[in-house]
């Protein structure tokens, strides 16, 4: 696998930062490219950038990228005799789709595919596929630095010293806390959930979890450290929720006012999933009355969020701008999954990966 660093230039790493955008549309081919396999990729990724996903293409496929924003008319003309679709992040139109008569997969480069029209695809039978937990390291780190911020009330302090200020009180009197001992709730126990109950079993926490569709054996709980729970049981007595499932019919707004009610008053709520599995109105109120102590917050039903959203502004959420997922390091593995996907259906395979939830 080429290094994701000698593509995007080790200055770009140290600036915390992306290289700059281009505009300019282009043909990127993968290594060792011959006449053959034709993968269209669609993503909202710089030059350098989508060239470090056409560089993980194995011989035989040629791969053509495009901007996102490319016109409808021209995707239509790319996909016509495409045989494989990347995509990211997970938004095509049904026309678009419906053009792609060729294709055999959708590989999606993001987790989520919740914006994806999944009932067409099945009818148009072509399967769907995510990223198979390329991004689970970037996103449980992430779910990790928004419990111990908002225990450690990170953005507060941080902000009331660049202000020219100090501590809050002079006498010393602690208002932070510590994650050891403290009892982490998992709701989903699929990729980037286990890595979370791994670290978080490094900060020795306690650690259960709640997943209506899967099961981990007795072994695999003990070695992960891990027990299950009902999901009331789970809401009730961890100090900590993090919720680790797709945004389904069966999930959107599964965190209510009644839910939040049954959460201790002390208790986090996390959310690196997707917004709308979180009622935003109701979580507003449970933090400005009390109800819960506080939230961290990736991703929103609506994003950017609109002027005077409810959660906008207050010192107990913390709300980062859907990007715990989007590491520089992640996407070498999100192209690696993908063509490892695409090869797996070449050979005459099943796709691994694939959605299993309609809209």
């Amino acid at each position: 696998m080429p290094s994701c660093k000698s593509r995007v230039g080790l200055l770009g790493i140290l600036n915390f930062g992306m290289p700059g955008r281009t505009l300019t549309r282009f043909r990127l081919l993968g290594v060792n490219q011959m006449a053959g396999t034709k993968v269209v990729c669609f993503t909202d990724l710089d030059s350098e950038l989508r060239q470090v996903v056409a560089d993980q293409a194995p011989p035989g496929m040629e791969v053509i990228s495009e901007p996102l924003g490319i016109s409808e008319g021209e995707k239509i003309e790319l996909v016509a005799d495409a045989d494989f679709l990347i995509i990211w992040p997970a938004v095509l139109s049904d026309e678009v789709l419906r053009a792609a008569k060729k294709c055999k997969l959708v590989q999606l480069l993001s987790a989520g595919y919740d914006k994806m029209n999944l009932t067409l695809a099945d009818e148009l039978g072509v399967p769907v596929a995510n990223n198979g937990g390329a991004n689970s390291v970037a996103v449980a780190e992430h779910t990790m630095m928004l419990i111990l911020a908002i225990y450690r009330k990170l953005v507060v302090n941080a902000n009331r010293v660049s202000s020219g200020g100090w501590r809050a009180s002079r006498d010393r009197r602690p208002d932070v806390f510590e994650f050891e001992g403290k009892t982490l709730g998992l709701i989903g126990i699929g990729n980037i959930a286990k890595k979370v109950a791994k670290r978080a079993r490094a900060f020795d926490a306690v650690v259960q979890y709640y997943d209506r569709y899967a099961s981990l054996s007795a072994a695999e709980e003990q070695e992960l450290g891990v027990k299950a729970v009902e999901f009331e049981e789970l809401l009730r007595t961890s100090d900590v929720v993090s919720i680790h499932v797709p945004l389904t019919g069966e999930t959107r707004g599964m965190i209510g006012k009644h839910q939040l009610a049954m959460m201790k008053p002390s208790a986090v709520i996390i959310n690196t999933s997707r917004g709308g599995i979180i009622d935003e109105d109701a979580l507003a109120q449970a933090l400005t009355s009390g109800v819960i102590a506080a939230a961290g917050l990736d991703v929103l039903e609506k994003e950017p969020p609109p002027a005077g959203h409810p959660l906008l502004g207050l010192d107990n959420a913390i709300i980062t701008p859907h990007n715990a997922g989007p590491t520089l390091e992640s996407i070498p593995k999100r192209a690696a999954n993908a063509f490892e996907n695409i090869q797996r259906v070449l050979d005459g395979g099943p796709p691994s990966w694939t959605a299993k939830f309609g809209n």
